[in-house]
């Protein structure tokens, strides 16, 4: 997604062996999460789920087995005499379902979500953003993609110019988008850090760190590990918000800097690329991977974890989709980031494709030598 900022504010565990093949991953099951896009296929359905979350509905039914229709509208707070469209919508999305004398339920599937509801609240609210500028903007996507991203909503959100000095300004422009990427890694984390071997980590560099989100939840694993974020300064600035109450924040330490110019922090033997390297054109992004790669201590591994190219051919666009769909044209294939890795002089490179809701590359490889 940077790699849209960038082009607004510039308009602008050790790894001794190859991992398995690039298919492994797909032989594990989805975690959990992944159940959200189930329920953001249909535009129409999936607003009527946003509004039945901002208006209490779902919380209503949460907290009861069976709701009565006549109750229904108390319990929420509603006063709609379009209540039976909502619940039509909502039945139809797989919401809802009805029993025994009309009474109203979550379904079974919905509920398993629940654990999920900031992933959910937040790809409704910024699907609503694409779908605006889908709508209205579809012939920049296919002809003009520099035109769609500068009159796009999308776009004008992820503002990387807006980042690079600390007021109250821009920390505001800012925290959305900051508050949609931590609530991604906030899940996605997961699958990549079990991949990982930190135990045979003493210290990580998290390049583009975002939040500090991913930095966080290794060191939660890891007891022993201390992390380095570097990222642009209003960024930083919220992160230090994010882990402000976390027990891991003695332990990640905010470096603001533009990690494409700025000299990066040496000492680490463990450097991460978090979904942050489609933020940049192919020259800035293979540029920070060898700049990674310099100050990576001997013997350290480097990880890269990003989306995967979309096979749209291969299944029907659905409205969850829309999310990945604007940022499609910057997601690179896995060779493209095993030659950059091999090209800064690291070795056993690999590659594993990870199953999220999308298809994710982690990509990993050593620095020859032996730590200090």
């Amino acid at each position: 997604m940077r790699q849209a900022r960038a082009c607004r504010g510039n308009c602008v565990d050790p790894v001794s062996q190859p991992s398995p093949p690039e298919v492994a991953g797909r032989h594990q099951p989805p975690p959990g999460f992944v159940g959200v896009d189930r329920f953001l296929v249909h535009e129409i359905e999936a607003r009527a789920l946003a509004y039945a979350l901002e208006r209490g509905l779902i919380d209503c039914l949460a907290g009861e087995p069976r709701v009565p229709p006549a109750a229904l509208s108390d319990l929420a707070g509603l006063r709609t005499a379009r209540l039976d469209l909502l619940l039509a919508l909502l039945t139809a999305g797989g919401v809802v379902e009805t029993h025994e004398g009309g009474a109203l339920a979550l379904t079974t599937a919905f509920r398993a979500m629940l654990p999920y509801r900031d992933l959910l609240s937040a790809k409704l609210d910024f699907l609503a953003i694409v779908a605006e500028d889908l709508r209205g903007l579809f012939p920049a996507l296919i002809e003009d993609l520099p035109r769609f991203m500068e009159r796009s909503r999308t776009f004008n959100l992820f503002r990387y110019d807006l980042c690079l000095t600390v007021t109250p300004e821009n920390l505001v422009a800012a925290r959305r988008w900051v508050g949609y990427t931590t609530c991604l890694t906030r899940h996605e984390a997961g699958p990549c850090l079990d991949r990982i071997d930190l135990a045979g980590h003493r210290r990580l560099l998290d390049l583009g760190g975002n939040s500090g989100e991913f930095a966080a939840q290794a060191c939660a694993r890891a007891g022993h590990l201390e992390a380095t974020v570097v990222d642009l300064p209003v960024v930083c600035a919220l992160g230090r918000e994010n882990l402000a109450d976390r027990p891991e924040a003695s332990r990640v330490v905010f470096r603001p800097a533009d990690m494409r110019r700025d000299p990066l922090p040496e000492g680490h033997d463990l450097v991460t690329f978090k979904s942050v390297l489609h933020d940049w054109p192919d020259p800035d992004a293979f540029g920070l991977i060898a700049k990674a790669a310099a100050v990576l201590a001997p013997g350290g591994s480097l990880v890269v974890f990003e989306r995967a190219r979309l096979a749209l051919r291969e299944r029907r666009t659905d409205y969850a989709s829309a999310a990945n769909l604007v940022f499609e044209p910057f997601f690179r294939e896995a060779n493209l980031y095993r030659d950059a890795l091999d090209r800064a002089g690291l070795v056993a490179v690999s590659t594993e494709t990870v199953m999220l809701e999308t298809p994710f590359h982690l990509v990993r490889a050593r620095k020859p030598g032996r730590a200090p």
